[in-house]
């Protein structure tokens, strides 16, 4: 596959996500968080503390997405083993990495409050893992490409 056509379908891949992240959390979760806070009234204040924990969840993965971003475009200029591409795959790992420690975050939280909040601690729960799982593959997928960059940097050398 050419690298244009392989940098085209990742952006289009990163588009998707970043509908899905701003849908999320930017018109799924105030639309209910809203109703929740109307439905029980004594939820009504967690709802602000709880809109600036997940937009601050979903800083971290518009960053992540960014960079995600910026290696698609280096793909598309053949410029897929480089140290840019290891930075940007590092800094998804720390943005991925943040969000886990923030969804984990939330569920101590979750049981500190005094209310009844029900089993969704167990949707949080499986968020964290994801986010904690995405990081892992982001540090691991660094490392093949600096790898990867130093062969490259070799062989450029040599030639």
């Amino acid at each position: 596959m050419k690298q244009k056509t392989l940098s085209v379908l990742l952006t289009v891949a990163g588009a998707i996500a970043c509908l899905g992240v701003g849908l999320v959390f930017f018109v799924f979760a105030p639309v209910l968080g809203a109703e929740a806070r109307d439905a029980v009234p004594e939820y009504a204040p967690l709802f602000w503390p709880g809109m600036i924990y997940l937009w601050a969840i979903a800083a971290c993965y518009l960053t992540a997405l960014v960079c995600y971003f910026r290696v698609s475009a280096r793909i598309g200029q053949n410029r897929s083993f480089c140290m840019e591409n290891v930075r940007s795959m590092r800094a998804i790992f720390v943005a991925f990495t943040a969000a886990a420690a923030l969804w984990l975050a939330g569920i101590a939280a979750w049981f500190l409050l005094p209310y009844d909040l029900g089993p969704g601690w167990l949707y949080v729960a499986l968020f964290a893992l994801a986010s904690g799982a995405v990081a892992l593959l982001a540090y691991a997928l660094s490392g093949l490409l600096l790898r990867a960059a130093r062969l490259q940097e070799d062989s450029d050398l040599t030639v």
